[in-house]
């Protein structure tokens, strides 16, 4: 009698895993769409700014460096709000779809499939991030009157918007791959991301000092002109979005075991 022997499964290789996701990545139309809602909210702030100083009747006006910054600030903090949604999506697309067997049965381990999308996420948006940055600053600076030079903290808030908006949409896939649901996953980042902390400052006495520990707060001193101690609070958003990412991982291990 002979025995048939089947062959052990081949694990794939995490760069063929990165590979997937990339090209997944691509051909999802929501992806595509929050990408292209930040850039038009980031850039058209600057383009509506910029028109209404040329309009004005005294013409544009001279501003200072920081200000020009300052606005660009401002677009980027109007678009961010995508940056978690699309985190969020990342996780629960494949839910939404039924296509998560497929990638569970390609790839069992959920923990590398989970950091291969992690990996692929934080990529792109920390490249789009800098493309809107600078063509947000390029539309400010060149449609008006600049004083002063790039100082290092305005660099350091110009450049900051990678690792931040990359450390946010983390934080969304996370919180998206706990509840496995697009709009309770929107709703828990929005809550968590932004709701907390302002609930949390209205406390008496501990409010102010507690919010500090919170992870968005803290993250956003990176991109902040005049932040205290803005990479030490940085490293206390990015040990949050760790420990959120790391309870991802054990729960879907758990529950897809």
């Amino acid at each position: 009698m002979t025995t048939l022997t089947l062959p052990a499964p081949v694990k794939p290789r995490f760069r063929t895993i990165v590979r997937a996701e990339w090209t997944k990545f691509r051909s999802v139309r929501s992806f595509r769409w929050c990408l292209a809602v930040f850039a038009l909210l980031a850039v058209g702030t600057s383009v509506i700014v910029a028109v209404a100083g040329a309009l004005s009747p005294h013409g544009p006006e001279t501003v200072t460096m920081g200000e020009t910054v300052s606005m660009v600030q401002l677009g980027m903090g109007f678009a961010e709000l995508v940056i978690l949604v699309l985190g969020v999506l990342m996780a629960t697309s494949e839910y939404r779809t039924g296509t998560i067997r497929v990638s569970l049965m390609s790839v069992p381990r959920w923990g590398r499939l989970l950091l291969a999308k992690a990996l692929v996420l934080t990529a792109v948006v920390a490249v789009a991030s800098q493309v809107v940055v600078w063509a947000s600053f390029a539309i400010q600076y060149a449609t008006g009157e600049t004083l002063g030079g790039l100082e290092p903290e305005m660099l350091r808030a110009l450049f900051g918007f990678a690792p931040y908006l990359a450390v946010l949409a983390l934080f969304g896939m996370a919180v998206g791959a706990i509840v496995r649901h697009a709009a309770v996953g929107v709703l828990a980042g929005i809550g968590l991301a932004y709701l907390l902390p302002a609930f949390v400052s209205l406390a008496p006495i501990v409010g102010e000092t507690a919010v500090r520990f919170l992870p968005f707060p803290s993250g956003s001193a990176i991109v902040n002109m005049t932040a205290e101690l803005p990479w030490l609070r940085f490293g206390l958003c990015c040990a949050w979005a760790a420990a959120v990412f790391a309870l991802a991982i054990h729960l879907t291990h758990r529950r897809d075991a």
